[in-house]
Protein backbone atom coordinates (compact mmCIF):
# COMPACT_ATOMS: atom_id res chain seq x y z
CA UNK A 1 0.00 0.00 0.00
CA UNK A 2 2.99 2.10 0.85
CA UNK A 3 4.16 1.46 -2.48
CA UNK A 4 0.74 2.30 -4.11
CA UNK A 5 0.56 5.50 -1.95
CA UNK A 6 4.05 7.06 -3.23
CA UNK A 7 3.48 5.85 -7.09
CA UNK A 8 0.15 8.01 -6.91
CA UNK A 9 1.72 10.81 -5.07
CA UNK A 10 4.81 11.16 -7.78
CA UNK A 11 2.00 10.39 -10.29
CA UNK A 12 0.11 13.83 -8.80
CA UNK A 13 3.07 15.45 -8.82
CA UNK A 14 3.96 15.41 -11.99
CA UNK A 15 0.32 16.17 -13.26
CA UNK A 16 0.53 19.59 -11.12
CA UNK A 17 4.07 20.06 -12.57
CA UNK A 18 2.60 20.17 -16.21
CA UNK A 19 -0.43 22.10 -15.35
CA UNK A 20 2.07 24.88 -13.76
CA UNK A 21 3.88 24.63 -16.81
CA UNK A 22 0.55 25.23 -19.39
CA UNK A 23 -0.16 27.84 -16.83
CA UNK A 24 3.19 29.88 -17.40
CA UNK A 25 3.64 28.89 -20.88
CA UNK A 26 -0.25 30.74 -21.40
CA UNK A 27 1.09 33.59 -18.97
CA UNK A 28 4.54 33.99 -20.95
CA UNK A 29 2.77 34.32 -24.19
CA UNK A 30 0.34 37.34 -22.69
CA UNK A 31 3.27 38.72 -20.98
CA UNK A 32 5.03 39.13 -24.04
CA UNK A 33 2.06 40.55 -26.25
CA UNK A 34 1.37 43.10 -23.74
CA UNK A 35 5.00 44.18 -23.27
CA UNK A 36 4.81 46.80 -25.60
CA UNK A 37 2.72 49.50 -24.04
CA UNK A 38 1.43 50.99 -26.95
CA UNK A 39 -0.76 46.89 -27.25
CA UNK A 40 -0.37 47.92 -31.01
CA UNK A 41 0.60 44.45 -32.25
CA UNK A 42 -1.05 42.74 -34.65
CA UNK A 43 -2.42 39.14 -32.87
CA UNK A 44 -1.66 36.33 -35.62
CA UNK A 45 -3.84 32.95 -34.35
CA UNK A 46 -3.88 29.46 -36.30
CA UNK A 47 -5.81 26.67 -36.18
CA UNK A 48 -3.90 23.67 -37.57
CA UNK A 49 -4.25 19.96 -37.93
CA UNK A 50 -2.05 18.68 -40.34
CA UNK A 51 0.26 22.12 -39.86
CA UNK A 52 -0.51 23.83 -43.35
CA UNK A 53 -2.09 26.85 -41.03
CA UNK A 54 0.70 27.10 -38.76
CA UNK A 55 2.92 27.54 -42.11
CA UNK A 56 0.89 30.24 -43.51
CA UNK A 57 0.60 31.64 -40.17
CA UNK A 58 4.24 32.32 -40.16
CA UNK A 59 4.71 33.18 -43.26
CA UNK A 60 2.02 35.92 -42.66
CA UNK A 61 4.00 36.99 -39.73
CA UNK A 62 7.19 36.95 -41.52
CA UNK A 63 5.58 39.58 -44.28
CA UNK A 64 3.94 41.86 -41.84
CA UNK A 65 7.43 41.56 -39.59
CA UNK A 66 9.46 42.66 -43.12
CA UNK A 67 6.70 45.93 -43.22
CA UNK A 68 7.79 46.55 -39.47
CA UNK A 69 4.82 45.42 -37.96
CA UNK A 70 4.85 44.15 -34.72
CA UNK A 71 3.31 40.55 -34.85
CA UNK A 72 2.76 37.68 -32.67
CA UNK A 73 1.54 34.39 -33.47
CA UNK A 74 -0.39 32.02 -30.95
CA UNK A 75 -1.87 29.06 -31.82
CA UNK A 76 -5.83 29.99 -31.47
CA UNK A 77 -6.07 27.43 -27.60
CA UNK A 78 -3.31 30.05 -26.62
CA UNK A 79 -5.46 33.40 -27.47
CA UNK A 80 -7.11 34.71 -24.30
CA UNK A 81 -10.08 37.25 -23.80
CA UNK A 82 -7.64 39.93 -22.87
CA UNK A 83 -5.01 39.17 -25.70
CA UNK A 84 -7.70 39.84 -27.96
CA UNK A 85 -9.32 43.27 -26.22
CA UNK A 86 -5.84 44.47 -26.37
CA UNK A 87 -5.46 43.72 -29.98
CA UNK A 88 -5.71 46.21 -32.77
CA UNK A 89 -5.74 43.65 -35.42
CA UNK A 90 -6.62 40.15 -35.52
CA UNK A 91 -5.48 37.87 -38.51
CA UNK A 92 -7.05 34.08 -38.61
CA UNK A 93 -5.77 31.05 -40.45
CA UNK A 94 -8.38 28.47 -39.61
CA UNK A 95 -8.31 25.05 -41.21
CA UNK A 96 -11.61 22.74 -41.17
CA UNK A 97 -11.24 18.88 -40.93
CA UNK A 98 -14.12 16.46 -41.16
CA UNK A 99 -17.55 17.73 -41.57
CA UNK A 100 -16.75 21.10 -40.50
CA UNK A 101 -14.73 20.39 -37.13
CA UNK A 102 -12.17 22.31 -35.50
CA UNK A 103 -8.52 21.17 -35.32
CA UNK A 104 -6.99 20.02 -31.51
CA UNK A 105 -4.94 23.28 -30.99
CA UNK A 106 -8.18 25.39 -32.05
CA UNK A 107 -11.23 23.52 -30.32
CA UNK A 108 -11.29 25.50 -27.38
CA UNK A 109 -11.08 28.77 -28.82
CA UNK A 110 -14.96 29.60 -29.10
CA UNK A 111 -16.24 27.96 -26.09
CA UNK A 112 -13.54 29.55 -23.82
CA UNK A 113 -12.32 32.51 -24.93
CA UNK A 114 -14.50 34.01 -26.84
CA UNK A 115 -17.47 33.06 -24.65
CA UNK A 116 -15.97 34.76 -21.59
CA UNK A 117 -16.61 38.32 -24.18
CA UNK A 118 -19.90 39.91 -23.98
CA UNK A 119 -21.83 41.32 -27.15
CA UNK A 120 -19.50 44.41 -27.75
CA UNK A 121 -16.42 43.70 -26.50
CA UNK A 122 -14.49 43.31 -29.58
CA UNK A 123 -15.63 46.68 -31.60
CA UNK A 124 -12.17 48.51 -31.90
CA UNK A 125 -10.99 45.33 -33.36
CA UNK A 126 -10.12 44.64 -37.32
CA UNK A 127 -10.61 40.37 -38.42
CA UNK A 128 -9.22 38.96 -41.74
CA UNK A 129 -10.01 35.05 -41.62
CA UNK A 130 -8.33 32.62 -44.12
CA UNK A 131 -10.24 29.16 -44.30
CA UNK A 132 -8.25 26.57 -45.35
CA UNK A 133 -10.93 23.36 -46.38
CA UNK A 134 -11.53 20.65 -49.19
CA UNK A 135 -14.73 21.94 -50.93
CA UNK A 136 -16.03 18.40 -51.68
CA UNK A 137 -16.63 18.43 -47.90
CA UNK A 138 -20.24 19.33 -47.13
CA UNK A 139 -19.27 22.34 -44.57
CA UNK A 140 -16.39 23.47 -46.57
CA UNK A 141 -14.15 26.20 -44.38
CA UNK A 142 -17.22 25.27 -41.77
CA UNK A 143 -14.56 26.15 -38.31
CA UNK A 144 -13.83 29.42 -40.35
CA UNK A 145 -17.37 30.23 -40.67
CA UNK A 146 -17.89 29.66 -36.96
CA UNK A 147 -15.11 31.84 -36.20
CA UNK A 148 -16.67 34.25 -38.22
CA UNK A 149 -20.51 34.31 -36.55
CA UNK A 150 -19.13 34.75 -33.22
CA UNK A 151 -16.38 37.52 -33.85
CA UNK A 152 -18.85 39.88 -35.50
CA UNK A 153 -21.54 38.99 -32.65
CA UNK A 154 -19.02 40.28 -30.37
CA UNK A 155 -18.72 43.22 -32.37
CA UNK A 156 -15.64 42.79 -34.12
CA UNK A 157 -15.23 44.76 -37.79
CA UNK A 158 -13.97 42.70 -40.62
CA UNK A 159 -11.65 44.05 -43.32
CA UNK A 160 -12.89 41.09 -45.95
CA UNK A 161 -15.23 38.39 -46.23
CA UNK A 162 -13.59 34.97 -45.62
CA UNK A 163 -10.68 34.15 -48.11
CA UNK A 164 -11.71 30.63 -48.77
CA UNK A 165 -8.96 28.27 -49.69
CA UNK A 166 -9.85 25.05 -51.11
CA UNK A 167 -6.57 22.55 -51.46
CA UNK A 168 -4.06 25.21 -50.82
CA UNK A 169 -5.17 26.99 -53.65
CA UNK A 170 -2.16 29.44 -54.26
CA UNK A 171 -4.18 32.26 -55.74
CA UNK A 172 -6.21 32.32 -52.88
CA UNK A 173 -3.57 32.56 -50.86
CA UNK A 174 -2.31 35.17 -53.33
CA UNK A 175 -5.02 37.15 -52.30
CA UNK A 176 -4.43 36.59 -48.74
CA UNK A 177 -0.95 38.47 -49.33
CA UNK A 178 -2.55 41.09 -50.91
CA UNK A 179 -4.90 42.16 -47.75
CA UNK A 180 -1.40 41.52 -46.17
CA UNK A 181 0.24 44.42 -48.18
CA UNK A 182 -3.19 46.52 -47.44
CA UNK A 183 -2.80 45.53 -43.60
CA UNK A 184 0.85 46.57 -43.40
CA UNK A 185 0.83 49.63 -45.76
CA UNK A 186 3.72 48.14 -47.20
CA UNK A 187 2.67 47.10 -50.98
CA UNK A 188 5.91 46.03 -51.72
CA UNK A 189 6.25 41.85 -50.89
CA UNK A 190 7.71 38.65 -52.67
CA UNK A 191 4.81 36.58 -53.87
CA UNK A 192 4.49 33.49 -51.84
CA UNK A 193 3.53 31.96 -55.47
CA UNK A 194 4.21 33.63 -58.95
CA UNK A 195 0.76 33.34 -60.78
CA UNK A 196 1.15 31.57 -64.29
CA UNK A 197 0.46 34.65 -66.69
CA UNK A 198 -0.46 34.82 -70.47
CA UNK A 199 0.48 37.45 -72.48
CA UNK A 200 -2.14 40.60 -73.19
CA UNK A 201 -1.54 43.88 -74.82
CA UNK A 202 -3.42 47.66 -73.74
CA UNK A 203 -5.73 48.43 -76.85
CA UNK A 204 -7.19 51.47 -75.59
CA UNK A 205 -6.16 53.56 -72.29
CA UNK A 206 -8.31 56.17 -71.42
CA UNK A 207 -8.36 59.04 -68.80
CA UNK A 208 -11.53 59.61 -67.87
CA UNK A 209 -11.37 61.78 -65.32
CA UNK A 210 -10.04 65.04 -66.14
CA UNK A 211 -10.08 67.59 -64.41
CA UNK A 212 -11.38 65.86 -61.35
CA UNK A 213 -9.71 66.82 -58.14
CA UNK A 214 -8.84 63.39 -57.33
CA UNK A 215 -5.97 61.24 -58.75
CA UNK A 216 -6.70 60.84 -62.40
CA UNK A 217 -8.39 57.01 -63.51
CA UNK A 218 -7.64 55.31 -66.41
CA UNK A 219 -10.38 52.99 -68.41
CA UNK A 220 -8.00 50.68 -69.89
CA UNK A 221 -8.73 47.94 -72.49
CA UNK A 222 -6.88 45.02 -72.66
CA UNK A 223 -6.71 41.56 -74.96
CA UNK A 224 -4.82 38.49 -74.88
CA UNK A 225 -1.83 38.37 -77.53
CA UNK A 226 -2.88 36.12 -80.70
CA UNK A 227 -5.71 34.77 -79.76
CA UNK A 228 -9.36 35.72 -78.87
CA UNK A 229 -11.15 35.87 -76.26
CA UNK A 230 -12.82 32.52 -74.92
CA UNK A 231 -16.64 32.50 -74.35
CA UNK A 232 -16.09 32.09 -70.09
CA UNK A 233 -12.73 33.15 -69.91
CA UNK A 234 -13.48 34.99 -66.85
CA UNK A 235 -16.80 35.47 -64.70
CA UNK A 236 -18.26 39.06 -63.66
CA UNK A 237 -16.79 39.35 -60.32
CA UNK A 238 -13.76 38.20 -61.22
CA UNK A 239 -9.93 39.45 -60.65
CA UNK A 240 -7.39 40.49 -62.99
CA UNK A 241 -3.78 40.02 -61.52
CA UNK A 242 -1.44 42.13 -63.18
CA UNK A 243 2.31 41.16 -63.22
CA UNK A 244 3.96 44.92 -63.05
CA UNK A 245 7.09 45.88 -65.13
CA UNK A 246 10.00 48.26 -64.56
CA UNK A 247 10.07 51.61 -67.21
CA UNK A 248 13.45 51.90 -69.08
CA UNK A 249 14.81 54.61 -66.56
CA UNK A 250 14.34 52.87 -63.91
CA UNK A 251 16.24 49.75 -65.21
CA UNK A 252 18.72 51.75 -66.72
CA UNK A 253 19.63 53.56 -62.77
CA UNK A 254 19.63 50.63 -61.39
CA UNK A 255 22.30 49.55 -64.21
CA UNK A 256 24.17 51.65 -63.57
CA UNK A 257 24.35 51.63 -59.65
CA UNK A 258 25.56 48.04 -59.93
CA UNK A 259 27.96 49.04 -62.73
CA UNK A 260 26.54 46.26 -65.60
CA UNK A 261 26.11 47.75 -68.75
CA UNK A 262 25.20 44.88 -71.18
CA UNK A 263 22.81 42.90 -70.18
CA UNK A 264 19.16 43.82 -71.68
CA UNK A 265 16.61 45.97 -70.25
CA UNK A 266 13.85 43.04 -71.15
CA UNK A 267 16.09 40.49 -69.19
CA UNK A 268 15.10 42.87 -66.06
CA UNK A 269 11.28 44.14 -67.25
CA UNK A 270 9.83 42.23 -64.10
CA UNK A 271 12.77 41.62 -61.89
CA UNK A 272 12.58 43.26 -58.28
CA UNK A 273 15.13 46.35 -58.54
CA UNK A 274 15.22 46.85 -54.63
CA UNK A 275 18.58 45.99 -53.16
CA UNK A 276 20.31 47.22 -50.19
CA UNK A 277 24.28 47.41 -49.60
CA UNK A 278 25.01 43.68 -48.35
CA UNK A 279 22.79 42.52 -51.04
CA UNK A 280 24.73 44.56 -53.15
CA UNK A 281 28.09 42.98 -52.49
CA UNK A 282 26.74 39.89 -53.14
CA UNK A 283 25.44 40.33 -56.54
CA UNK A 284 28.34 42.12 -57.49
CA UNK A 285 30.21 38.19 -57.00
CA UNK A 286 27.69 37.14 -59.57
CA UNK A 287 28.06 37.08 -63.79
CA UNK A 288 25.57 38.26 -65.89
CA UNK A 289 23.42 35.46 -66.28
CA UNK A 290 23.19 34.41 -62.62
CA UNK A 291 22.69 38.34 -61.30
CA UNK A 292 19.46 38.02 -63.39
CA UNK A 293 18.93 34.44 -61.89
CA UNK A 294 19.35 35.76 -58.86
CA UNK A 295 16.52 38.49 -59.16
CA UNK A 296 13.01 37.81 -57.78
CA UNK A 297 10.27 39.13 -59.63
CA UNK A 298 8.01 41.77 -59.16
CA UNK A 299 5.07 41.32 -57.08
CA UNK A 300 1.77 41.01 -58.34
CA UNK A 301 -1.27 43.76 -58.26
CA UNK A 302 -5.09 42.77 -57.98
CA UNK A 303 -7.76 44.93 -59.85
CA UNK A 304 -11.74 43.94 -60.83
CA UNK A 305 -12.56 43.32 -64.21
CA UNK A 306 -15.18 45.83 -65.36
CA UNK A 307 -15.91 43.62 -68.18
CA UNK A 308 -17.74 40.11 -69.29
CA UNK A 309 -16.17 38.19 -72.35
CA UNK A 310 -18.97 38.84 -74.82
CA UNK A 311 -18.07 42.32 -74.75
CA UNK A 312 -14.52 41.59 -76.43
CA UNK A 313 -11.89 42.86 -74.06
CA UNK A 314 -11.11 42.94 -70.51
CA UNK A 315 -11.49 46.07 -69.08
CA UNK A 316 -10.37 47.48 -65.80
CA UNK A 317 -10.58 50.93 -64.17
CA UNK A 318 -6.76 52.33 -62.97
CA UNK A 319 -6.20 54.79 -60.33
CA UNK A 320 -3.22 56.24 -61.26
CA UNK A 321 -0.91 56.40 -57.53
CA UNK A 322 1.75 59.42 -57.85
CA UNK A 323 3.72 58.58 -54.92
CA UNK A 324 6.41 61.63 -56.01
CA UNK A 325 9.59 63.07 -58.29
CA UNK A 326 7.74 61.30 -61.49
CA UNK A 327 6.98 58.46 -59.59
CA UNK A 328 3.99 56.17 -59.72
CA UNK A 329 2.30 53.03 -57.94
CA UNK A 330 4.18 49.97 -59.15
CA UNK A 331 0.94 48.29 -60.85
CA UNK A 332 -0.46 51.74 -61.32
CA UNK A 333 2.53 53.46 -62.87
CA UNK A 334 3.20 50.37 -65.40
CA UNK A 335 -0.24 50.03 -66.71
CA UNK A 336 -1.01 54.19 -66.60
CA UNK A 337 2.08 55.44 -67.78
CA UNK A 338 4.69 52.91 -68.78
CA UNK A 339 3.68 50.42 -70.74
CA UNK A 340 3.28 51.05 -74.19
CA UNK A 341 0.23 50.20 -76.08
CA UNK A 342 2.02 47.25 -77.99
CA UNK A 343 4.25 45.90 -75.13
CA UNK A 344 3.17 42.57 -73.70
CA UNK A 345 1.68 43.06 -70.33
CA UNK A 346 1.44 39.89 -68.05
CA UNK A 347 -2.22 39.07 -66.49
CA UNK A 348 -3.64 35.99 -65.15
CA UNK A 349 -7.51 35.89 -64.07
CA UNK A 350 -8.03 34.80 -60.72
CA UNK A 351 -11.63 33.28 -60.23
CA UNK A 352 -13.63 35.08 -57.29
CA UNK A 353 -15.85 32.79 -56.95
CA UNK A 354 -17.57 34.41 -53.26
CA UNK A 355 -18.15 37.57 -55.40
CA UNK A 356 -19.69 35.69 -58.94
CA UNK A 357 -23.59 37.08 -59.62
CA UNK A 358 -26.32 35.72 -58.01
CA UNK A 359 -29.33 33.65 -60.27
CA UNK A 360 -31.96 35.25 -62.09
CA UNK A 361 -34.18 35.09 -59.43
CA UNK A 362 -32.25 37.61 -56.79
CA UNK A 363 -32.65 41.30 -57.87
CA UNK A 364 -29.11 42.98 -57.29
CA UNK A 365 -28.30 45.92 -54.93
CA UNK A 366 -24.60 47.40 -56.09
CA UNK A 367 -22.88 50.10 -53.50
CA UNK A 368 -19.39 50.96 -54.34
CA UNK A 369 -17.26 54.17 -54.71
CA UNK A 370 -14.36 55.09 -57.03
CA UNK A 371 -12.89 52.36 -58.89
CA UNK A 372 -15.02 49.89 -57.45
CA UNK A 373 -17.41 50.76 -59.84
CA UNK A 374 -15.37 48.66 -62.36
CA UNK A 375 -16.31 45.47 -59.90
CA UNK A 376 -20.17 46.66 -60.05
CA UNK A 377 -20.67 47.42 -63.66
CA UNK A 378 -19.71 43.37 -64.81
CA UNK A 379 -22.57 42.07 -63.16
CA UNK A 380 -24.80 44.76 -64.84
CA UNK A 381 -22.91 43.78 -68.27
CA UNK A 382 -23.73 40.05 -67.28
CA UNK A 383 -25.75 38.10 -70.03
CA UNK A 384 -26.97 35.83 -67.83
CA UNK A 385 -29.11 38.17 -65.20
CA UNK A 386 -30.34 40.78 -68.58
CA UNK A 387 -34.45 39.90 -66.99
CA UNK A 388 -33.39 41.11 -63.28
CA UNK A 389 -33.70 43.98 -61.91
CA UNK A 390 -30.90 46.68 -60.08
CA UNK A 391 -30.03 49.19 -58.14
CA UNK A 392 -26.97 50.94 -58.08
CA UNK A 393 -25.62 53.33 -55.50
CA UNK A 394 -22.35 54.97 -56.00
CA UNK A 395 -19.91 57.81 -54.91
CA UNK A 396 -17.26 59.81 -56.23
CA UNK A 397 -16.20 63.08 -55.77
CA UNK A 398 -17.90 65.92 -58.41
CA UNK A 399 -20.06 64.79 -61.04
CA UNK A 400 -18.72 66.49 -63.84
CA UNK A 401 -15.63 64.76 -63.73
CA UNK A 402 -15.86 61.50 -61.78
CA UNK A 403 -19.36 59.82 -63.79
CA UNK A 404 -17.69 57.01 -64.32
CA UNK A 405 -19.16 54.54 -67.05
CA UNK A 406 -22.12 57.08 -67.44
CA UNK A 407 -23.03 56.35 -70.88
CA UNK A 408 -23.42 52.39 -70.13
CA UNK A 409 -25.50 53.76 -66.83
CA UNK A 410 -27.73 55.86 -68.92
CA UNK A 411 -27.86 52.79 -71.46
CA UNK A 412 -29.31 50.29 -68.96
CA UNK A 413 -31.56 53.00 -67.59
CA UNK A 414 -33.08 53.38 -70.38
CA UNK A 415 -33.31 49.65 -71.08
CA UNK A 416 -34.87 48.85 -67.79
CA UNK A 417 -31.75 46.67 -66.31
CA UNK A 418 -31.08 49.41 -64.09
CA UNK A 419 -34.18 49.87 -62.28
CA UNK A 420 -32.55 52.99 -60.17
CA UNK A 421 -29.61 54.86 -59.95
CA UNK A 422 -28.39 56.66 -56.53
CA UNK A 423 -25.31 58.68 -56.62
CA UNK A 424 -23.07 61.03 -54.73
CA UNK A 425 -20.41 63.65 -54.99
CA UNK A 426 -18.89 64.33 -52.12
CA UNK A 427 -17.30 67.91 -53.55
CA UNK A 428 -20.52 68.70 -54.89
CA UNK A 429 -22.59 68.53 -51.90
CA UNK A 430 -24.32 71.40 -49.87
CA UNK A 431 -24.65 71.63 -46.26
CA UNK A 432 -26.38 69.17 -44.66
CA UNK A 433 -26.79 67.34 -47.91
CA UNK A 434 -25.34 63.17 -48.04
CA UNK A 435 -21.80 63.24 -48.91
CA UNK A 436 -21.20 59.68 -48.84
CA UNK A 437 -22.44 56.21 -50.21
CA UNK A 438 -23.45 54.81 -47.12
CA UNK A 439 -25.49 58.93 -46.53
CA UNK A 440 -27.32 57.61 -49.43
CA UNK A 441 -28.50 54.29 -47.95
CA UNK A 442 -29.57 55.76 -44.84
CA UNK A 443 -31.98 57.88 -46.70
CA UNK A 444 -33.30 54.95 -48.52
CA UNK A 445 -33.52 52.60 -45.76
CA UNK A 446 -37.23 51.68 -46.06
CA UNK A 447 -37.00 50.71 -49.79
CA UNK A 448 -33.75 49.22 -49.00
CA UNK A 449 -35.58 47.08 -46.60
CA UNK A 450 -38.25 46.50 -49.10
CA UNK A 451 -35.97 45.08 -51.84
CA UNK A 452 -34.68 42.87 -49.26
CA UNK A 453 -37.26 41.27 -48.30
CA UNK A 454 -37.82 40.63 -52.23
CA UNK A 455 -34.96 38.50 -51.99
CA UNK A 456 -31.91 40.95 -53.07
CA UNK A 457 -28.42 40.52 -53.06
CA UNK A 458 -25.94 42.97 -51.86
CA UNK A 459 -22.77 43.80 -53.20
CA UNK A 460 -20.35 45.78 -52.28
CA UNK A 461 -17.00 46.75 -54.08
CA UNK A 462 -14.78 49.81 -53.90
CA UNK A 463 -12.11 51.06 -50.94
CA UNK A 464 -11.31 49.18 -48.03
CA UNK A 465 -10.14 52.50 -46.04
CA UNK A 466 -13.77 54.26 -45.10
CA UNK A 467 -16.53 53.40 -47.40
CA UNK A 468 -16.51 49.43 -46.40
CA UNK A 469 -16.46 49.63 -42.72
CA UNK A 470 -18.94 52.58 -43.14
CA UNK A 471 -21.02 50.77 -45.73
CA UNK A 472 -21.10 47.86 -43.19
CA UNK A 473 -22.48 49.70 -40.28
CA UNK A 474 -25.14 51.68 -42.24
CA UNK A 475 -26.62 47.92 -43.43
CA UNK A 476 -26.27 46.53 -40.02
CA UNK A 477 -28.41 49.56 -38.68
CA UNK A 478 -30.73 49.63 -41.57
CA UNK A 479 -31.26 45.44 -42.35
CA UNK A 480 -30.19 44.21 -39.05
CA UNK A 481 -27.12 42.31 -37.62
CA UNK A 482 -28.52 39.18 -37.75
CA UNK A 483 -30.09 39.60 -41.01
CA UNK A 484 -26.83 40.84 -42.95
CA UNK A 485 -24.98 37.95 -41.34
CA UNK A 486 -28.04 35.60 -42.60
CA UNK A 487 -27.49 37.13 -46.36
CA UNK A 488 -23.75 36.29 -46.09
CA UNK A 489 -24.27 32.65 -45.09
CA UNK A 490 -26.65 32.96 -48.47
CA UNK A 491 -23.80 34.65 -50.60
CA UNK A 492 -26.77 37.27 -51.12
CA UNK A 493 -23.87 40.14 -48.84
CA UNK A 494 -20.79 39.86 -50.64
CA UNK A 495 -17.83 42.61 -50.28
CA UNK A 496 -15.04 42.78 -53.11
CA UNK A 497 -13.32 45.64 -51.36
CA UNK A 498 -9.06 46.71 -51.77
Amino acid sequence: MRYLAASLLIIFYFMLCWVCWRSYLRRQAIASLNADESGDYIVIGYASQGGSATRIAKKTAQQLEQAGKAVKVLSLNQITPEVLTQASTFLLIASTYGEGEAPDNGNRFITRTLGALQSESLKTLQVAILGLGDSSYKFFCGFAHQLQHELQHRGAHFITDIIEVNLLDESALRHWQYYLGQISGQAHFIDWSAPAYSDWKIVQRTCVNPGSPGAPAFHIKLAPLGTAIAAGAWHAGDIAEIGPGNCDGRIQHFLTTVSRTDIPHELLRHSDLTINEQRLADLAQLDDSAFVSSLVDLPHREYSIASVPNEGSLDLLVRQVNIGNDQYGLGSGWLTVHAALAQPIRLRIRANAHFHSPDNQHPLILIGNGTGIAGLRSHLANPARTNTRNWLFFGERTAAADSFFDADLLRWQSSGLLARVDRVFSRDAGIGAPRYVQDLLQLHAAELQQWVAEGAAIFVCGSLQGMAQAVDDALRNIIGAEQLELMADERRYCRDVY
